[in-house]
């Protein structure tokens, strides 16, 4: 059935392994920075439906948009070498939707730098840019959620069908809201982590930093209590043949779900103890376990239908060789112009 409706796939100029590590290195890195944008555009929305907005953690948002965006390349573009046929099909049958992502994120760009450029002049248009812009975020994950799920779900593509017409939304995907939910869940714990570690480096009195750590780090620790019960229901509103990957039916994968359960309690003693490094190594580890745990639901999903190991090597090293070049050079440069933010003696952006 499935031979009839998936492309074939193309050649890949190097091993597999190469772009699967990279794959989960550069989303790795995404995702952390995803987190603290859309995480702390939520949390500063909701200090300012209870009027008290934090301008110290709230300012860096554009500067987290253009960051987001640039480290989203490198694991777009990995996506595309080892899931191409099937990344770009579920793209044509959410077409519309999917096109929208682009002016909605250029739109969103722009009122978050009103939020941070009109907040003293105009405060009214400083406030509803940023409620929009944190809006277009959610409709861009929520796309994103959609798109993935479809890449993976084969069976689902008879819906391009019944609307050939690029408009489709997944809407009978049985994970789409848990696994929505279970996103910008992450991304409201990790924000308010970002938030805490913010504050740790500000210039401000030690009198007014503690109060505000504690309080993101509560925060933290609520939302990953929250966040336990939607990955449970996240987790089994997966098919059987993949949630049971994780309860024995592969070592590893199982062996990364334990650790993801001890990650969480573990968090969860840390941020309401106030133990600041502490859960900044957890949260770190937390997404990464999560980034991992995400690659082999996709495996799992894929058995017999897919897998990477299947793609013809032709061999060609020199362009994975300029890409790490132009990766390492770009990454430098971005770690460069952090430096002179965080050494200005006015905020960043």
């Amino acid at each position: 059935m499935y031979e009839t409706i998936i492309p074939n796939a193309d050649s890949i100029p190097v091993h597999w392994l190469w772009f699967e590590v990279l794959l989960i290195f550069t989303f790795f890195i995404h995702m952390i920075l995803m987190n603290f944008l859309l995480g702390g555009s939520l949390l500063t929305v909701w200090d300012l439906i209870r009027g008290k907005l934090e301008k110290r953690a709230s300012g860096s948002i554009p500067t987290l948009i253009a960051l987001t965006v640039n480290f989203g390349v490198p694991p777009l573009l990995f996506v595309q070498l080892l899931y191409g046929h099937l990344f770009y099909s579920s793209s044509v049958m959410l077409a519309v939707p999917w096109i929208v992502v682009i002016p909605v994120l250029i739109l969103a760009y722009y009122g978050a730098y009103i939020f941070v450029k009109k907040s003293e002049k105009a405060p009214g248009w400083s406030r509803g840019a940023l409620v929009v812009t944190s809006l277009f975020l959610l409709y861009i994950a929520f796309i994103f959620v959609n798109n993935n799920a479809l890449a993976i779900r084969p069976g689902r593509w008879g819906l391009y069908f019944e609307n050939p017409g690029g408009r489709n939304l997944n809407l009978g995907e049985p994970t789409l809201w848990p696994r929505y939910l279970h996103f910008v869940l992450s991304a409201l714990a990790i924000g308010a982590l970002g938030r805490a570690i913010a504050y740790r480096y500000s210039k401000i009195e030690e009198g007014e930093k503690e109060p505000q750590i504690r309080r993101n780090l509560r925060i933290f620790g609520w939302i990953t209590l929250i966040q336990m019960g939607i990955g449970t229901w996240f987790w089994l509103s997966m098919p059987p043949a993949v949630w049971k990957t994780f309860m024995g039916g592969s070592l590893f994968a199982t062996i990364l779900m334990v650790l993801g359960w001890l990650g969480s309690l573990l968090v969860l003693h840390s941020s309401f103890t106030g133990r600041l490094t502490a859960s900044m190594i957890l949260g770190g580890f937390q997404v990464l376990i999560m980034v991992l745990i995400r690659d082999l639901a996709r495996g799992a999903y894929l058995e017999g239908i897919f897998r990477p190991s299947d793609l013809e090597n032709v061999g060609e090293v020199s362009p994975l060789i300029a890409f790490l070049i132009v990766f390492a050079i770009g990454v430098l440069a971005i770690f460069y112009m952090i430096r002179l933010s965080f050494k200005s003696k006015t905020p960043a952006p």
